[in-house]
């Protein structure tokens, strides 16, 4: 190695990436043949986060030694890193074609498994490096993790114990173990392996999260706000997460011991972070001092961004009936002939369980479905019940949108609203006359008000506010049947099903 190698060898080593780069560039210019020195060049730009850059100076070793499996191991790597799936698992391929016991691929391959929720494939690539390398504690580890989630954990404890014997320091390994012993209902053993992981790395917010999780299985409130509150003051980047989960925390406390057991860190929460405008929605529902008419967009969207991938099977847990509900009723009231085309407008639509249920009861339609989340939009096209998918906020679209529709369909949506007028005023002026808005509210239990802002950061309604501003916006009720719409936790969300008809001409309200 010549000096200006070990210079750049060292600055490199040093994080000093861009002088680092220059270096090697300069050694590539002079030898632009030599194999390293385009895959040192690759190293620095991936390093300073230019994929585009990496990936060309990778491309140029592999044609330039078309055996070599480094500059495979290195394109798959980078185009894992940024997110690009597709062509990582190509070369990865590529390289198991040559080595087939290649370690680098098989992980890879597992971790693009586990980052598409396919975990069984997942583990098996991870089982295939361990069965070659019983030393690798990543194998181990991933397996451990995978198990987990696979909800094996039993396993997931065996092998993070493995795990343990080869990294006795593994953070990890701890906190998969105490995870899993909270499932298995020890909650001693978890909390030990859990303050154990915190002994090793204090400023981990997941530790705090699991702590957060075992203390509030066990009632312990006061250790489990704690410790959320942690997770949150150490999340860093991943800081959107922890604060949805410290928003539930905070809601699930309410629900058990009262809004005033909540209070204190629901106020905390507001004032450290003053700016963020999703803390500040879910803080406002656990204290409810303050009027909120509406939903936080930003809320809304991380929440249903976050769930989408799993949201079907959710809801299927919980019971969700308000899509079958909304589709009786339309078949119910409707009157047409079943070969008559109907336009259709599904407003959030989420995953497209409502316009799944309705479709079969209006017959030959054209339906529009519009929901804030891009996420959840892509799980409803796999559904193929829409003739029109848009991501946009409910009442942008209904005051910008130029079609008039028969039906207008809102199954679970305005729960994220709490006062109704503008809403009903705008669904008034997309419908033509006679045409239906069939929705779903949840019943407002909590005292007499129109309207209610619930801990869970959803609205409740009364059903004379709902009548009387179906009949100021020129609708004439057809029907409405008090129905359970869903569960939350152990307890019924009783809501009402409501059909009506749009009998006036009403301007749409900006």
């Amino acid at each position: 190695m010549s000096i200006l190698e070990q210079k750049a060898a060292a600055l490199y080593g040093e994080q000093k990436y861009p002088e680092a780069l220059d270096i090697y560039l300069s050694l590539y210019k002079k030898s632009p043949k030599t194999e390293k020195y385009s895959i040192f060049c690759g190293n620095c730009f991936d390093a300073l986060g230019d994929a585009e850059q990496a990936i060309a100076f990778y491309k140029r070793a592999s044609r330039l030694n078309p055996v070599s499996v480094t500059s495979l191991v290195a394109l798959a790597n980078v185009y894992y890193n940024h997110g690009d799936y597709k062509n990582s698992e190509k070369f990865s391929r590529r390289i198991l074609k040559k080595f087939p016991d290649n370690a680098s691929a098989l992980l890879n391959l597992g971790n693009i498994a586990y980052c598409k929720g396919d975990y069984e494939t997942a583990f098996q690539f991870y089982e295939a490096v361990y069965k070659n390398n019983k030393a690798s504690y990543i194998a181990v580890v991933n397996m451990a993790n995978t198990c987990y989630d696979l909800g094996r954990f039993v396993k997931a404890l065996d092998y993070a114990r493995k795990a343990l014997k080869l990294y006795p320091s593994s953070v990890d390994a701890y906190i998969i173990r105490g995870n899993s012993y909270i499932e298995l209902g020890r909650y001693e053993k978890a909390e030990n392996c859990l303050l154990r992981a915190l002994d090793l790395r204090n400023d981990n917010p997941w530790i705090y999260t699991s702590l957060s999780r075992l203390y509030q299985k066990i009632e312990n409130w006061d250790k489990a706000l704690e410790a959320g509150w942690n997770a949150v003051l150490y999340a860093g980047e991943a800081q959107k997460d922890q604060h949805i989960n410290f928003g539930y925390l905070l809601y699930e406390c309410a629900e058990e011991k009262g809004a005033e057991a909540a209070a204190y860190y629901a106020s905390k929460w507001r004032d450290t972070f003053a700016d963020n405008k999703v803390v500040a929605y879910m803080a406002d529902a656990v204290l409810n001092d303050k009027p909120v008419k509406k939903a936080d967009k930003d809320y809304v969207l991380q929440i249903f961004d976050a769930f989408a991938a799993d949201f079907d099977s959710t809801l299927a847990g919980l019971e969700y009936q308000a899509p079958e509900y909304v589709a009786e009723a339309v078949r119910t009231v409707i009157k047409k002939d079943f070969f008559k085309p109907v336009r259709c407008l599904d407003l959030g639509c989420g995953t497209g369980l409502c316009a799944q249920a309705v479709k079969p009861v209006i017959g030959w339609s054209e339906i529009t479905g519009v929901d804030l989340s891009e996420k959840m939009l892509e799980e409803a096209g796999k559904k193929y019940v829409y003739d029109r998918l848009t991501a946009d906020d409910i009442l942008n679209f209904l005051a910008t949108d130029k079609r008039i529709y028969h039906l207008v369909t809102a199954a679970d949506v305005l729960t994220y609203f709490g006062d109704l007028q503008k809403l009903f005023a705008l669904v008034a002026g997309v419908l033509g006359n006679k045409g239906l808005f069939v929705f779903t509210v949840s019943e407002n239990t909590h005292n007499n008000d129109d309207y209610f802002l619930t801990p869970s950061g959803r609205f409740v309604h009364g059903s004379d506010y709902v009548l009387k501003l179906l009949k100021k916006n020129g609708f004439n009720k057809l029907s409405m049947e008090r129905k359970a719409l869903r569960n939350e936790g152990d307890k019924v969300v009783y809501g009402y099903v409501v059909a009506a008809e749009k009998i006036l001409t009403v301007e749409k309200e900006f």
